[in-house]
């Protein structure tokens, strides 16, 4: 029997095992039958709350932020971190950049007030050019249209004396410079009454100076010599003249002369009148006065004629 009881036991022990239900559950697992099977059914397996294994979720301690999602702009303008800048520092920027901007206007009001002195000054010059231009265009238009030589030639008649009075004068002259010669005869009746004419000869060579000329006025100063021929008498003296022309409404001129002749004769020759030009033929009139003086040359005893009378002639101007 002692031999036989631990065979027994050993027996009946592996009949119980074997005899026993099937497990519902696993090791460290409450069986379906418990309290908490129900929950179990409508929640799913959870961990045991003595060893609780959480989801999936990053420790606090060492969270892990993802990077954010990149831009879809273009990677040409990203900024790259280093490149931030401190807000003081931006303020700072900000404020160099109001000062580089008023200093900009600034300059640029300055730039623009150079700019138009320099514009003004620029137009005065181009004004001042211009004018002095025209001034120059028209001198030249003067000149070409004043011819280099003007040459005048005439003959004038009149009454003088109870006789009469022929003259015949050439001058030459340029814009200032020139030269006259003038004849006059005079025919005269005799002064005792006898039969016959008494015949007087003037003449003149001047060198002619234009101290004023304009297009409407000329007066000339004339310096040479004259002679006087008479019956009895034939003497050379020095001569002066002075002589104006003056334009008073489109062709008609005005003509005054005074010639004189201071010793050892005398003589005074003064004539004016009017001229009336038809292109290069010239129409004039007017009135001359003479006075002779032989100053007692001839037999010692002094003789002075004085003739006046109208005169009238033609000539040319070329």
């Amino acid at each position: 029997m002692p031999s036989f009881s631990p065979a027994l036991r050993a027996g009946v022990a592996v009949g119980l095992l074997l005899a026993a239900p099937a497990a519902e559950a696993r090791f460290g697992k409450k069986s379906p039958d418990s309290s908490d099977n129900k929950k179990d059914d409508d929640t799913g397996s959870r961990v045991h709350a003595a060893t609780p294994i959480q989801p999936d979720r990053p420790h606090e301690a060492s969270a892990y932020t993802p990077p954010p999602p990149p831009d879809n702009d273009d990677d040409c303008c990203d900024v790259p971190s280093s490149s931030y800048v401190s807000p003081g520092y931006s303020e700072a920027s900000y404020s160099e950049a109001g000062y580089s901007e008023a200093r900009a206007a600034n300059y640029s009001e300055a730039s623009y007030s150079e700019a138009r002195a320099a514009g003004s000054e620029l137009a005065a010059d181009l004004w001042v050019t211009r004018a002095a231009a025209a001034r120059a265009r028209m001198a030249v238009e003067r000149a070409r249209s004043t011819p280099l030589l003007d040459v005048r030639l005439g003959l004038n008649v009149g009454a003088m004396g109870g006789g009469s009075a022929g003259d015949l004068f050439l001058g030459i002259e340029g814009q200032s410079l020139g030269f006259d010669v003038q004849g006059t005869q005079l025919t005269l009746p005799t002064d005792d009454g006898t039969p016959g004419t008494d015949i007087i000869r003037l003449g003149s060579a001047h060198l002619t100076w234009a101290v004023l000329s304009t297009d409407r006025l000329r007066w000339r100063l004339e310096g040479g010599l004259t002679t006087a021929s008479a019956p009895d008498l034939s003497l050379t003296a020095p001569s002066f003249a002075t002589s104006v022309e003056a334009c008073v409404a489109g062709p008609l001129d005005v003509e005054a002369r005074a010639q004189g002749t201071f010793g050892p004769y005398r003589q005074l020759d003064v004539s004016a009148g009017v001229a009336l030009h038809l292109g290069p033929l010239m129409l004039r009139g007017g009135w001359r006065g003479l006075i002779l003086d032989d100053a007692g040359l001839v037999d010692g005893v002094q003789h002075v004629d004085r003739f006046m009378g109208p005169y009238g002639g033609a000539g040319f101007a070329f």
